[in-house]
C-alpha cells in the first residue's frame, strides 16, 4: 500500500476509533434499558429500545467489517508461499499487516477519547 493510503487510513481509522465509543455507549445504554428504573420496564416500550441498541451494535461491526474489507482490498495482493520442508507442500499465507495496523489505530481513537472524557470533560461536569 502507498504511504498517502495508509496515512488516509490512518486518519478515517483514528475518526471511526474516537467516534465509536460514544456511539457504542449509546448503543450499550438502549440495549440494557439504562433509561429508567427496573419496577417500570415494559416490553411493548422498552423492548422497542433494545432491539434498536441491538441493531446498532450489528450495524456497527458490520460498517467496520465492510471497513475492513476495503482496507483488504486496498492493499497489496501479494501473498507469501512457503514451502514446508517435511511434506514439499506449498502452502500460501496472506498478509495481515494493513488490517493489524488499522485495528490498532481505531483502538487508539477509542483510548483517546477514553481518556479525553475521563481527564478532561468529567472533571469539569
Amino acid at each position: 500500500m502507498h504511504w498517502w493510503k495508509r496515512l488516509i487510513f490512518s486518519i478515517i481509522s483514528l475518526l471511526w476509533g474516537y467516534l465509536s465509543l460514544d456511539y457504542l455507549y449509546y448503543a450499550f445504554s438502549r440495549l440494557v434499558n439504562a433509561k429508567g428504573k427496573a419496577e417500570y420496564y415494559t416490553p411493548e416500550n422498552d423492548g422497542l429500545f433494545q432491539l434498536l441498541g441491538f441493531g446498532m451494535f450489528l450495524l456497527w461491526f458490520f460498517i467496520t467489517a465492510g471497513y475492513f474489507f476495503i482496507i483488504k482490498k486496498a492493499s497489496a495482493q501479494i501473498d507469501l508461499i512457503e514451502e514446508d520442508y517435511k511434506t514439499g507442500k506449498q502452502k500460501f499465507k496472506k498478509k495481515w499487516t494493513d488490517i493489524v495496523l488499522q485495528a490498532a489505530f481505531i483502538i487508539t481513537g477509542i483510548i483517546l477519547r477514553w481518556g479525553y472524557v475521563v481527564y478532561i470533560y468529567l472533571p469539569k461536569a
